[in-house]
Order: structure tokens, then sequence, then C-alpha cells
């Protein structure tokens, strides 16, 4: 069984909550971090996971999310960075409260947990996940603030890779971009576009998705598993690397859509 600690901040809900189950069945004490009491309670009922009550926004609560890592007894040896809120406004309607705030909780809590918890991690060695997203190398319609702050966290990750990965205990770091992901976040984004469009919620996933190549959004377990690879032994040389999770979502050529390539075919022969 594996010994150690993961923290999982954004996880009471979401891939985060997904991620929090896995590593808790695989045997890990998993501390899963996130604003709301009432999610976290019910994930320590259901699969034994410790609770910590924090915004990953406000630094003192990320010195005690350091300070409660501490006092437990395996020791720290992953993390993931998966709290995250959404905005779908564009630069022009985006405000600079709102802009501030996507890009605090979506990447500066993101370094400010990491930087706090570096010194445990280079104790054990271990590795970090930062979930970010496709939309941190694709420009969304309507997301401006998001996608900024997803892009930097990807470069975030990066750059610890690249500091954190030598030594006799290196810690590892990794990105990870879903795609469209069913989730509660998503589920609000989804009603929100159907509301417009005049779509249901599955109508509207429908819609978003259908150009993916795999023909349907994930579901957070699926995310989940890629994360917990590569915090595990079997991705022990793993660093640095962007793994998509989008169904090849990301493959797809816009360009190429309107022509029919049946047609095409047959033309060319």
């Amino acid at each position: 069984m594996p010994e150690g600690v993961i923290v999982v901040t954004g996880g009471g809900t979401g891939i985060g909550a997904a991620t929090v189950r896995q590593l808790a069945s695989a045997g890990y004490t998993v501390v899963a971090t996130g604003r709301r009491q009432e999610p976290l309670s019910a994930l320590v009922e259901e699969c034994g996971c410790l609770a910590f009550v924090g915004d990953v926004a406000d630094s003192s609560d990320n010195v005690r999310l350091a300070r409660f890592v501490d006092e437990q007894v395996p020791p720290l040896v992953g993390l993931v960075n998966a709290a995250g809120v959404m905005l779908t406004k564009s630069v022009a309607e985006t405000s600079l409260a709102e802009w501030s705030r996507v890009i605090q909780v979506n990447l500066t809590g993101a370094f400010d947990v990491t930087r706090n918890l570096l010194p445990a991690l280079r104790r054990a060695g271990g590795a970090i996940v930062m979930v970010s997203s496709v939309a941190a190398d694709r420009v969304p319609t309507g997301a401006a603030a998001y996608a900024v702050a997803k892009a930097g966290l990807s470069m975030l990750g990066n750059v610890v890779a690249m500091e954190e990965g030598r030594g006799e205990r290196p810690v590892r770091c990794n990105i990870v971009n879903p795609g469209w992901t069913r989730t509660e976040m998503a589920d609000a984004e989804m009603d929100e576009f159907g509301e417009v469009a005049g779509l249901s919620r599955e109508a509207a996933y429908r819609e978003v998705s259908k150009l993916v190549p795999l023909g349907r959004p994930a579901k957070a377990e699926e995310v989940a598993a890629v994360i917990v690879f590569l915090l595990s032994d079997g991705a022990s040389y793993v660093n640095g690397a962007t793994v998509a999770v989008d169904g090849a979502h990301r493959l797809v050529d816009a360009g190429s859509l309107p022509i029919d390539y049946n047609v095409t075919t047959r033309f060319l022969a």
C-alpha cells in the first residue's frame, strides 16, 4: 500500500474530488482542500480522506495548510493543484476585480500553495500535478481571464519541473490539460450556454463536444486517472510533461471541417 500524504486543492468537487477518491482507494493519505465544508465532509464520510477548509487565494490559509500537512505522520509525497474558477467574459467585458479574482485563484493560488508545500515535498521527494486546461494553448471564445490564468499555470508547472527536478530527492511536476469534462463547474457553464442557445444541459454538452473525435465530454474520473498515474512511481521519469485529456479535440483542424472527405477522396481517386 502506498505511504505518504497527497494534497488535492479544489478537492471538494469535480476533477479534484474524483482524484481524491482514486488516491484514497489506492491507499494514500489524502488531504482534500476547498472553501466549503459540506462537500469536503461528504468526501471524508465516503472515502476516509482528511479535510482542510481554506481558500487558495488566501495566503494565510495556505500557511495553515502547510502546518496541517506537517502534523501528519506520513511524509508529503504529492500535490494536485486543481482549485479553479471560471469566468465566461471577453477582455472588454471583464472588470479588473473579476480579472484579479480569476488570476488569484487559478494561478497565484497554485503558486502560493506550491511554494508553501515545497519544503515538505523536498524532504521525501514526490510529484506535483497542475490541473490546467486545453484553454491554456487554444483561444476559447469568451473566457479571457480563465485562458490567461491557465496558460500561466502551465508555465508555472514547467518552471517547477526545471527547478525542482534535480537533487537526491527530486520533485517532479507535470501538467494535465482537460478538455470538456463533466463537473459541477461545467454543468453551470452548460446551463448558462443552454439558456442563451435554447438547449438543455445534455444538448449543450453534445453541442460543445460535437467536434471531439471521441464524440463526448470526459468524465471527471477519466481525468483523475491520468493525474493519479502522474503522481505514481510508474511515472517516475515523467517530468515537465503536458498531457491533454481532451479526446483529441486539439487535433481537429477547423479549416478542414467544411470539406467532405469521402467526396474529396473519390474525386482524387
